[in-house]
C-alpha cells in the first residue's frame, strides 16, 4: 500500500438558513490521479469548517482541491504540513490557499501576532472574503468537459532553477485553467515557479515539500509528474 494522501475538500453553504446546505465537496479527478500514482486517497472531513482531533496525523501528504472559498481548515492543513515536513499539492483554490497561508505568515511577522496562523487568517477574512487574492480575467472561459480538456489549456512558463521545472523537465507546460482569483504577489516564504503569458502566478513552491498549481494537473493524465512527486 502506498502513502496515504488526505484529499481536502471545499465547503459550500454554511451561511444559509437550511442546515442541510452545509456541505463539503470532493471531486473524482483528484483521488483518481493520486491512485494512479500509487497513493491511497482518504477524505479529510472538517467539522464546522475546522479540522478536529488527530485527523491530520493519519495522512502522509495532502491534496488541496479546487473549488470556492478558502476556509480555516485549509490553513490548518498547510500549517500541519509545514510544521511536520509533509508534502502538499494545492490545485486551483488549493494554490490560492498556499499563497494565502504564507501571506498570513508574513502578516504575523510584521504585526507581532502571537496566535495561530489559521486564526490570523480568519481575522483578515472578516474584512475581505478573499484576503491576499486578486480577481483575474480570461482564466475561466468555460467548463472542463470530458475529452475536451485541451480547450481550456494555456501555456505556463516555468522559472529556471525551480523545483517544479525540475519535476516537469522542460521550460513550459499546457495547463487547464478555470479560476477567477489568483495569488496577489508572492509572499516571502514562497517561490514562484510558473507564470501564465499574461503574468498571473500559475505555480508556487516551498522547499521540496509544498507545490501549488493554479492550473489543473488533475484534469487529465498528461501531467502525472505532480502526483508521482507527491507519492515519493
Amino acid at each position: 500500500m502506498g502513502k496515504t494522501v488526505g484529499i481536502v475538500p471545499f465547503a459550500s453553504g454554511f451561511d444559509t438558513e437550511n442546515i442541510y446546505d452545509d456541505k463539503y465537496f470532493f471531486t473524482n479527478t483528484y483521488g483518481k490521479r493520486a491512485s494512479e500514482a500509487g497513493l491511497s486517497p482518504i477524505g479529510v472531513l472538517p467539522v464546522d469548517r475546522q479540522i478536529t482531533g488527530s485527523v491530520l496525523s493519519l495522512c502522509d501528504c495532502f491534496i488541496l482541491i479546487g473549488g470556492r472559498g478558502i476556509g480555516k481548515f485549509h490553513m490548518e492543513v498547510i500549517d500541519h504540513a509545514v510544521k511536520n515536513g509533509k508534502k502538499v499539492l494545492g490545485i486551483c483554490l488549493g494554490c490560492q490557499a498556499i499563497g494565502s497561508y504564507f501571506k498570513t505568515v508574513d502578516l504575523a511577522s510584521e504585526t507581532g501576532w502571537e496566535g495561530t496562523i489559521p486564526d490570523l487568517y480568519m481575522e483578515r477574512k472578516k474584512f475581505n472574503p478573499h484576503p491576499f487574492l486578486k480577481e483575474v480575467a480570461g482564466h475561466r472561459t468555460g467548463e472542463l468537459l470530458r475529452g475536451k480538456e485541451d480547450e481550456l489549456k494555456h501555456r505556463v512558463n516555468l522559472v529556471e532553477g525551480t523545483y517544479v521545472r525540475n519535476i516537469i523537465g522542460c521550460d513550459s507546460l499546457m495547463g487547464a485553467s478555470l479560476h477567477t482569483y489568483a495569488i496577489d504577489g508572492c509572499p516571502r516564504g514562497l517561490t514562484v515557479s510558473g507564470y501564465s503569458e499574461d503574468g498571473i502566478i500559475e505555480a508556487v513552491e516551498y522547499g521540496g515539500t509544498i507545490i501549488g498549481t493554479q492550473f489543473h494537473p488533475d484534469a487529465d493524465d498528461k501531467l502525472p509528474q505532480f502526483f508521482t512527486w507527491l507519492a515519493k
